[in-house]
């Protein structure tokens, strides 16, 4: 059973434009990003992704954890996640991201600067 709040390390993060947002938007006075479910997704179909505004990419959700939490959100409960920090290595370009995995009692207490253009599988 997960209990939330719930901090976890995104994976995926090589995948798309990854990196340059998190080396970008990923900053502690950016604080809150959009979970998004991807039912579709061809490679699990509890994908969650992480993205600002619902639309730049940092991540997906790690799929142990996603496996759990997909049903939750489909059954319409709101997660949000919030940034902790942004890993580095002194020899290595890559970085990674850490959010806290957040649970609104509404979609009415979503973060609103999550929401900004919405998005089929947010709002």
């Amino acid at each position: 059973m997960l209990k939330f709040p719930l901090i976890v390390r995104l994976v995926g993060v090589s995948f798309g434009n990854a990196q340059e947002n998190i080396k970008t938007f990923a900053k502690p006075d950016i604080r809150w990003f959009a979970m998004l479910r991807e039912p579709d997704n061809q490679h699990d179909s509890n994908a969650i992704r992480v993205a600002l505004f619902g639309e730049f990419f940092m991540g997906y959700v790690p799929k142990d954890i996603a496996a759990h939490l997909s049903p939750l959100m489909d059954a319409g409960r709101v997660f949000d996640a919030e940034y902790v920090y942004v890993s580095r290595h002194p020899l290595h370009e890559m970085v990674g991201l850490s959010v806290k995995i957040v649970e609104a009692a509404s979609p009415a207490e979503r973060r609103s600067e999550l929401w900004e253009g919405g998005n089929e599988h947010g709002a």
